[in-house]
């Protein structure tokens, strides 16, 4: 599972497109094959900067998910734009999260 985080910042001017952007590549990406978790939200306390949470579950669906026709009309249209940007990516491995009972949770509490 690959996993990307991180944000992107715009002048106050652009906001409302940046928006309508967002809004319309987040839908799309989300009928995507291969992916988990996409979504977006505006930093609280960084006006105008945006953060992303992307999650695939392979790196090929990633990558044919970036060759698509949405990515390429969000990019053109926001890219140039941008005054900051960053961006990590992660492996993951989907594991269970441990519950009541199990052995790997404390007996204390």
């Amino acid at each position: 599972m690959i996993i990307i985080a991180g944000s992107m910042r715009f002048a106050a001017a652009d906001r409302d497109d940046v928006l309508a952007s967002l809004t319309e590549v987040t839908e799309a990406s989300r009928g995507d094959a291969g992916c988990v978790e996409y979504f977006w939200s505006e930093d609280l306390d960084a006006p105008n900067t945006f953060r992303f949470f992307e999650c695939w579950e392979s790196q090929a669906l990633f990558e044919a998910h970036l060759a698509l026709p949405h990515e390429a009309a969000f990019a053109e249209r926001n890219l140039g734009r941008m005054t900051a940007a960053t961006a990590t990516t992660y492996e993951a491995t989907a594991a269970p999260l441990p519950g009541p009972g199990s052995a790997t949770r404390s007996a204390s509490r």
